[in-house]
């Protein structure tokens, strides 16, 4: 089985929905990262204070036949009209060791309904 990594960078207000939908179209297993961004817009100050929104930074191994429903899933959360609110992309894993076989099992599961 080929596996796929799918890392989402989000604010934390979006991270519970991020999950939500990402497990709704697959995904088993979540690793969640603390993150801190700078984009390419001025931060915003408040009163001399400079204010800078938290994110989360979220990594899940999955099959990669689940990397473009987990994709089109997250779109709709991180994209409403012109306005994007996180960013999400995959990278094909060539190497894997240590993964639960559960999560494996999982994997060949949903296949199979899937296919069914």
């Amino acid at each position: 089985m080929k596996f796929t990594a799918v890392i989402v960078i989000t604010p934390d207000e979006l991270e519970d929905r991020v999950i939500d939908h990402a497990q709704r179209a697959g995904a088993t297993g979540v690793t969640i990262l603390p993150g801190k961004g700078i984009g390419g817009e001025a931060r915003k100050t408040f009163f001399g204070l400079t204010f800078e929104g938290t994110q989360s930074v979220l990594l899940m191994v999955v099959g990669s036949h689940l990397t473009a429903p987990i994709l089109k899933e997250l779109h709709q959360v991180l994209v409403s009209g012109t306005e994007s609110r996180g960013l999400a992309f995959a990278i094909p894993i060539e190497h894997l060791t240590g993964i639960d076989m559960r999560q494996v099992v999982r994997f060949e599961e949903h296949l199979r309904r899937e296919g069914a």
